[in-house]
């Protein structure tokens, strides 16, 4: 997997001839930007979904969507490409985890497996949606415990779209530095964000 989307504000030439190309119905951009997005959309799409069959499912859907909306032209900045990419994965995954919160899939029996309380799971949108603002506070609250320049490693990684060589130049340090500080930044937030779901999401970690 790539280490995110290239940096989508320095070469807009690049994406405007990318979605041109699509808009044309050339072969080739359309495989070329599946290529370039697929690794960053199934990242998305695995870590807001958490089930590998339909997160592999839903990047196929995301994709199909883009190229439709392009072969429509329904892109008006085609320099835009990356953020317009993004923004339909972000909005067709929501709407994905909404079906799911109103229509959850029968859970298969296991012995093994404590069943979790019916009043922990969603029942409505509004549920849904608060229960979407607690993951994102616990995860604020995970970043925030980083030492700053690992979270800001996270951050150009996750949020910007850099690759290692390219945050390397932006923080002053060497790539190979950056892999070791996502990697380690990556693992923490990981184990704490799994100590936080078994001890019941404490007010502190």
């Amino acid at each position: 997997m790539t280490d995110g989307i290239p940096d989508p504000h320095g070469v807009p030439e690049r994406w405007a001839n990318l979605a041109l190309g699509v808009s044309a119905g050339d072969r080739g951009s359309e495989e070329e930007l599946v290529r370039i997005f697929y690794p960053h959309v199934t990242a998305m799409t695995a870590c807001r979904v958490r089930d590998r069959e339909t997160a592999r499912d839903l990047t196929q859907e995301i994709l199909m969507e883009v190229l439709q909306a392009l072969r429509k032209g329904l892109l008006r900045e085609l320099g835009k490409l990356p953020a317009f990419v993004l923004g339909t994965a972000r909005n067709l995954i929501n709407h994905r985890l909404q079906e799911m919160a109103l229509h959850p899939a029968p859970a298969s029996f296991d012995p093994n497996v404590a069943p979790s309380p019916a009043s922990d799971r969603p029942t409505s949108p509004q549920e849904y949606e608060v229960e979407e603002e607690e993951r994102r506070a616990i995860a604020h609250r995970v970043l925030q415990k980083l030492k700053p320049m690992e979270r800001r490693i996270l951050y150009l990684t996750l949020a910007e779209g850099l690759k290692p060589q390219e945050i390397a130049s932006e923080v002053g340090m060497k790539p190979e530095n950056v892999r070791n500080r996502k990697s380690r930044a990556l693992k923490i937030v990981q184990r704490k964000m799994a100590r936080l779901i078994r001890n019941g999401r404490p007010s502190h970690i």
